[in-house]
């Protein structure tokens, strides 16, 4: 069953108390949350009620506090908390392979929305713990959705209030439970959630080969991941998932997680795992940025007359290079963000609140569209993330962004090169990899670049310090002609 779901939220319009003319209201206007799962269409109140200028419809978040006196911030981690209740709830159909009634969905996501309340509520007291919700909202009325088997956790959260529970969970529950349970604790971003569906899967599938390859009752069991069963795992991402090693090692990383987590709290007393340590070839991957001679290359490329949507398509991506915004911000920048001499944004994919200051390029970007009025009041004319890449790689080519870039794998031992134009690798992302290079090469502290991207640490900097620190070297070679 493929696990398909939408989320969007909306305000819902109503009648202005006291209005004749049926005119709708603005103002302290209910936040509703609608839900497209396989065939099915359903409707949930957030509870969450906000003027309608203090909102954004694009991002579909809060860009203000609402009359309750919570911030942004508060609204905005609470709808995306039962965002991931109603991925939770698909997720558990979805590993029991039924196709739930909408009448069953509503329950199951009413369950584990009542499970996060009470979670929020006893977090106030310090207190990490799963609770126990009522029995009666623990079970689902037909014992063929098999869910009311989902465990809880006591006061300690490292014992389960039912031991007979944990002898009758699969599996693929367990790591379901592992999901639910890490992703309230650490607060996931959807990044994560994709890794672990992506590590789920990969596991369905190998499953599914070894019951085609003849072993037609083969399922998982966390003793089966002694070193034997990880290398057979290993084995099936290299020859039938085609990974190379740095897909590999990330896929084993994580799976290491999941099964230290399961033996933690009582689920098998298989800890083989913690000694299998396989030494794999891995290459740091390659940061592809833009030179101020490749942007240069760009600004100045003579665009043919029958490409005309590339002029507009180039601006943006150069104010991305001259800004270190992601898609996702550069698309949701409003006129209203911007002043004289900076421009302020709550990030799409962080949530961080980021002060940027204008250089003569980014400026004079803006100012050139200063005129226009584009829908929603944006402040650049951008387009989709799909028709943009395109376009970008299109646009590097007619620049002549050729130099040829090879990039190297290794599956197994063995080594794999592969050499291409530097135009088929840059995507709206170049944009802000080449600003914070860019930044850093010309000396810029990385502490001040962090306060511009809203990176959190120098770790996930650290890549582009290399490359800063290869650029700097190259510019001091130039010493050595000085007379």
């Amino acid at each position: 069953m493929s696990n398909q779901v939408d989320v969007k939220f909306r305000l819902k319009q109503r009648k202005a108390k006291g209005s004749q003319s049926g005119n709708l209201t603005t103002e302290n206007v209910l936040i509703t949350m609608r839900v497209t799962y396989l065939s099915m269409r359903l409707e949930f109140s957030t509870g969450y009620h906000i003027d309608a200028l203090r909102w954004d419809q694009k991002s579909e978040r809060a860009i203000g506090p609402n009359r309750d006196g919570q911030s942004a911030d508060e609204i905005n981690g609470g709808i995306m908390r039962l965002a991931r209740n109603v991925r939770d709830a698909a997720l558990m159909f979805e590993e029991m392979e039924k196709v739930p009634t909408q009448v069953q969905f509503r329950e199951t996501f009413e369950r584990i929305r009542t499970e996060e309340q009470q979670h929020i509520a006893d977090n106030k007291s310090s207190i990490s713990i799963c609770k126990q919700t009522s029995e009666g909202q623990d079970k689902i009325k037909s014992k063929q959705d098999n869910i009311s088997t989902k465990q809880t956790f006591n006061n300690n959260y490292e014992t389960k209030t039912k031991t007979e529970i944990n002898k009758s969970l699969g599996f693929f529950e367990i790591f379901h439970e592992f999901e639910r349970c890490n992703s309230r604790l650490h607060d996931w971003t959807e990044s994560t959630f994709k890794k672990y569906k992506t590590l789920r899967n990969n596991l369905i599938d190998m499953r599914d080969y070894k019951r085609n390859a003849g072993l037609k009752f083969f399922d998982f069991t966390f003793e089966y991941f002694d070193e034997y069963g990880l290398q057979d795992f290993i084995d099936f991402l290299r020859n039938n998932k085609n990974y190379m090693n740095s897909s590999v090692t990330k896929n084993l990383s994580l799976i290491k997680v999941v099964i230290r987590w399961a033996y933690r709290r009582g689920f098998h007393n298989n800890n083989k795992f913690e000694t299998f340590k396989p030494k794999m070839k891995t290459t740091q991957k390659k940061v592809v940025f833009l030179t101020k001679a490749e942007l240069d290359q760009i600004e100045n490329a003579d665009l043919p007359e029958t490409k005309l949507y590339l002029y507009r398509v180039r601006d943006v991506f150069l104010f991305q290079c001259y800004s270190g915004l992601r898609y996702s911000d550069v698309a949701n920048l409003k006129r209203c963000d911007v002043h004289d001499d900076f421009f302020e944004i709550t990030t799409v994919k962080t949530c961080d609140s980021l002060r940027i200051e204008l250089n003569k390029h980014s400026k004079s970007i803006l100012d050139k569209y200063k005129m226009y009025d584009f829908p929603k009041g944006k402040a650049l004319p951008v387009i989709s993330n799909q028709r943009m890449n395109e376009y970008v790689h299109e646009l590097c080519k007619e620049a002549k962004i050729d130099e040829p870039v090879r990039q190297t794998y290794y599956k197994g031992n063995e080594r794999i090169d592969v050499v291409r134009p530097k135009h088929e690798l840059v995507g709206t992302h170049t944009g802000r990899r080449t600003f914070i290079c860019n930044a850093l090469g010309m000396g810029i502290p990385p502490q001040v670049v962090m306060k511009w991207t809203g990176h959190s640490g120098y770790k996930a900097m650290s890549p582009y310090i290399d490359v800063a620190d290869d650029m700097k070297a190259e510019q001091m070679k130039k010493f050595n002609e000085f007379l």
